[in-house]
């Protein structure tokens, strides 16, 4: 949807800028609200429409209010419907980001015979609305909603063991909201056992395990073209490798492997507390 301004209608519409309708108003407040917590985004709508025959058209539901949202940075457009005069939608976690865009509007849900609100200029005539036409719009709101901090990527997986998966093999299955990590039965119970080890185990055990989960998750990703975008591990995934600058069209499996998960074998010196040169005789 494409919405302007200068945009000319074929019938009388109801504007801040447009003298359409004469001693007629709307106006729209937005309020919006994230979680900080959960980074769910709450958008609250009040609107007031000072010309009773496009208000009785939204109170009776042949019309209805909401706002066309764009956000560039996720790609989300969408044409969203709230109550009046009174109305409120949650975003889920990550839909906005950035500069988002929210453009107040009325449109009719169905078709309208012999449209010609009270207060129309004189050069207009009774004619007839398509359902989706716009009656009425607002100035676009423009606000700004903070980028979450991006978890890490050993957040993203979940580890689980399968009697039909051999032991000592991994299998990766990218397809699901969480990355899903599947391994035989004894094997799982090593690899956790290990986990709740002192630090310097666990560093070692994470280190050997994630390392090739991560590289093959980039693999899968070089060759999926884009079958992984619905999944909930995606864009935070994504984010992590623009943030750090990795192609993941044409990546370096091992080395973006270790910058993702914040190169562990540096840890692991931290750990032992370093190596030592080896003497030379």
């Amino acid at each position: 949807m494409k919405i302007s301004e200068a945009t000319i209608y074929p019938y009388p519409l109801l504007a801040p800028w447009s003298d359409d309708i004469a001693e007629a108003s709307i106006r729209t407040d937005l309020a919006f609200r994230e979680d900080k917590e959960s980074h769910q985004l709450s958008i609250r709508i009040s609107s007031r429409i000072d010309q009773p025959d496009i208000e009785g058209l939204v109170t009776t539901g042949r019309a209805a209010l909401g706002c066309f949202v764009t956000c560039r940075e996720t790609g989300l457009r969408r044409l969203l419907q709230v109550g009046y005069p009174e109305g409120a939608h949650d975003f889920a976690p990550g839909a906005l980001l950035g500069r988002v865009a929210l453009r107040p509007l009325v449109w009719a849900t169905e078709r309208i015979d012999r449209y010609l609100p009270r207060g129309a200029h004189s050069e207009f005539l009774e004619c007839e609305v398509e359902a989706g036409r716009i009656l009425a719009l607002d100035y676009e709101k423009i606000i700004e909603v903070t980028r979450p901090p991006l978890p890490k990527v050993e957040s993203l997986f979940d580890i689980d063991f399968s009697p039909e998966i051999p032991e000592e093999t991994f299998d990766v299955d990218a397809g699901e909201d969480r990355i899903v990590v599947r391994m035989g039965v004894r094997t799982h119970a090593l690899v956790q056992g290990l986990r709740y080890g002192d630090e310097v185990t666990k560093q070692v055990a994470m280190t050997s395990l994630f390392v090739p989960m991560v590289m093959t998750v980039l693999d899968q990703l070089r060759a999926s073209k884009g079958q992984f975008e619905g999944c909930r591990w995606y864009r935070p995934f994504m984010a992590r490798c623009e943030e750090l600058n990795i192609n993941v069209d044409e990546p370096d499996l091992m080395n973006d492997a270790l910058k993702l998960l914040g190169s562990p074998f540096g840890g692991l010196v931290c750990l032992t507390g370093g190596v030592e040169e080896p003497e030379h005789g």
